[in-house]
């Protein structure tokens, strides 16, 4: 059972600087004939760390036999390359890249059928033995100074902690906390199926979708994950600010078989007020587009609480890169009035796990919160909310 006197035990064990780290199934890197299966942009970031590091990569392997590499001197095999052959035994190969359960499966198989016996998936690295775990914070961009957990901070942790409905969620609390401050993410449960994201399907809350607001709505997968699920959705409305995205979204809706009555969609932002920003794109991770002072395009953005005047939402989904504080800010009335059901991702900055509670919290005290995780890493991870009234 998880309580508060664990939370403090954690946080005086950081302060102590007397938290354990577990030992990474790789032990140390240094010395291997080391590979990384991905050659895209988490695959070229982790590249550059281990070399910072002094350790040596020898190359990539990846099944696109039309990727590149600029800037990198290192080769690219395919998987079943005949020069790899000598390497089979003793080489070993991290996946480099942010691959779901059934995905890392599929590839640690694949591999080993062509003869690879040491293959690792990035969650299996403990990172707190890689430049005190820079490659985990420099490609998530997150810039949260720890020491504040200590500080300032220390109450709202104690708040959102108390705030979650359950042991589990508070356990899951306390594993993704730990991670973070040893950089060591080993330690963290199997995630769920990330096909169950936003679904809440072992919550025990009534679920309603039938007014749907998706913030972050990429090509519409979370659209299809609803709706295949038999979750009915009679008025949608849809925030994705990138045209590609957005119109691949549109045309799913167009031709979907249970098109809602009624389908809003805005090539736009969602923010704390209707304003311009700048905006830094990914051609390797579309989905990983964020806010940012030094981005190369600049997009409209807009305020929920002016964009959606009378909608009466239902459910309200965000996973937009860092942004879901200010958008929440932005929702306020909407949230207020209406109360829907908030699926809220946290994972993009350390501090998103307590600030986000306590600002919904700020906004409606009749929540019941929980907490899930989808993904290796700590990626994925949700955090639901839901009014007294669906019950």
């Amino acid at each position: 059972m998880s309580d508060l006197q664990d939370l403090h035990e954690l946080l005086d064990g950081f302060a102590a600087g007397t938290l354990e780290t577990d030992q990474s199934k790789l032990e140390d890197l240094r010395g291997r004939l080391l590979y990384l299966y991905g050659a895209g942009n988490v695959g070229k970031r982790l590249f550059h760390n281990l070399r910072a590091n002094g350790i040596t990569v020898a190359g990539f392997i990846d099944r696109n036999p039309a990727v590149t590499l600029s800037g990198i001197d290192a080769p690219i095999h395919l998987p079943d390359d005949p020069a790899l052959a000598p390497a089979h035994n003793d080489c070993t190969i991290i996946l480099s890249g942010l691959f779901p359960l059934k995905v890392c499966q599929d590839i640690k198989a694949a591999l080993a059928a062509l003869g690879f016996r040491h293959v690792h998936a990035l969650h299996e690295v403990n990172f707190n033995q890689v430049n005190s775990g820079a490659f985990r914070e420099t490609l998530f961009d997150d810039s949260y100074n720890k020491v504040d957990i200590l500080g300032s901070d220390r109450r709202k942790l104690e708040h959102a902690f108390g705030l979650l409905q359950g042991d589990s969620d508070r356990a899951l609390f306390l594993r993704y906390l730990k991670a973070h401050l040893t950089m060591d993410f080993t330690r963290l449960d199997e995630p769920l199926d990330i096909a169950l994201q936003y679904l809440a399907h072992d919550i025990p809350e009534t679920k309603d979708y039938s007014r749907f607001v998706d913030c972050g709505g990429y090509d519409g997968d979370t659209f299809r994950q609803l709706t295949a699920q038999g979750c009915p959705i009679r008025s949608l409305a849809v925030f994705e600010p990138q045209t590609d995205l957005y119109r691949k979204y549109a045309a799913t809706v167009q031709a979907h078989p249970a098109r809602p009555e009624q389908a809003f969609l805005f090539p736009c932002g969602v923010y704390s007020e209707t304003t311009q920003l700048r905006f830094a794109t990914n051609a390797e991770a579309q989905s990983a587009a964020r806010v940012s002072a030094s981005g190369d395009s600049v997009i409209q953005c807009i305020c929920l609480d002016d964009a959606l005047q009378g909608f009466a939402p239902t459910f309200i989904k965000m996973d937009i890169e860092g942004a879901e504080t200010a958008a929440l800010k932005g929702a306020r009335g909407l949230i207020q009035h209406y109360g829907p059901a908030l699926a809220i991702c946290v994972y993009h900055g350390l501090s998103d796990l307590w600030e986000i509670p306590c600002l919904i919290d700020s906004m409606r005290s009749d929540y019941r919160y929980y907490l899930r995780n989808y993904n290796y890493l700590g990626l994925e991870t949700v955090l639901y909310a839901f009014p007294s009234s669906s019950e």
